[in-house]
């Protein structure tokens, strides 16, 4: 392998982290009524976690008083994707997903699930919500880096091209 093909190489092994989004849960431990309407009135996706098997879509959704109920149905397969992050620092996230996952609000209880087709859930009874939204610092941090690391690589290659044709007697 000589040198041009190496560097190319490096370029597209580096290349393939470049650019990355990410996003932050914004994790709390308690919810209440006002801040679940509020979510709800700004069309976001709500997921709830009974536990790690079991994690469902809600459709229908209503809050009301010290209860939030809604139809429980099959997680989509576009909302699979990103249901355990990492809540102390920003996760990445694909640019096509962003569309989705920043939608999504995550409810985690310990209560048990009783009947699969509806929820009535008591307010109180959510240890944790997650509200997805978009870290425009750390994706801003990964931008630059990912360009500074680009125009290294094009220098690399540069200068692997020029000592070539040196070599070579061009």
């Amino acid at each position: 392998m000589n040198r041009i093909s190496a560097t190319l190489l490096v370029v597209t092994v580096v290349c393939s982290g470049c650019f990355q989004h990410y996003f932050r849960t914004n994790t709390q431990t308690s919810v209440d009524e006002a801040t679940l309407k509020l979510l709800q009135n700004s069309n976001k996706y709500f997921i709830v976690h009974f536990d790690a098997n079991r994690v469902f879509g809600l459709n229908d959704v209503s809050v009301s008083g010290d209860k939030l109920e809604a139809s429980l149905v099959v997680l989509p397969d576009e909302h699979n994707e990103y249901i355990n992050p990492k809540t102390d620092k920003a996760n990445s996230i694909y640019k096509r997903d962003k569309g989705t996952a920043l939608l999504e609000v995550h409810l985690y209880t310990t209560n048990t699930l009783g009947n699969t087709s509806s929820l009535s859930l008591p307010i109180s009874s959510i240890d944790r919500i997650d509200v997805y939204t978009f870290d425009k610092k750390r994706t801003r941090a990964s931008s630059i880096m990912s360009g500074i690391g680009i125009a290294a690589m094009a220098a690399s290659l540069a200068l692997a091209v020029s000592a070539g044709a040196a070599t070579s007697g061009f």
